[in-house]
């Protein structure tokens, strides 16, 4: 409902503005001109045209951040693989190392890590 306000609102803008400024100018881009646009039509199609340029560069750096955050995720989940490989493998030792005291007849110093 909010959006059907705010546009309603805009769209009255543009309406009261358009009214206003209805003088005829010529247009020119290098050596090409277009005769009698209402002046209205060029101001509201230079900020129709910013506003895509600024959509286009938001999802430019929409793509970049996703693509970015895609590699870190998948960084973040080859370390996790290789934690959890080293903690098998040190409990694997603490089992070995256990198994060759009780061999050897030592007793397990408590304090070691």
């Amino acid at each position: 409902m909010e959006v059907i306000i705010l546009g309603v609102i805009v769209g009255l803008g543009i309406g009261y503005f358009a009214t206003q400024n209805t003088n005829l100018i010529s247009l020119y881009i290098g050596p090409y001109a277009i005769p009698n646009i209402p002046l209205y039509l060029v101001v509201i199609s230079t900020l129709l045209i910013g506003l895509l340029l600024a959509w286009i560069f938001y999802l430019v750096n929409s793509f970049s951040s996703k693509i970015t955050l895609y590699g870190k995720e998948n960084k973040i989940k080859a370390d996790e693989k290789t934690i959890a490989e080293l903690t098998k493998e040190i409990h694997k030792l603490e089992l070995e190392n256990t198994r060759l005291r009780e061999k050897s007849g030592e007793e397990e110093d408590v304090k070691s890590l």
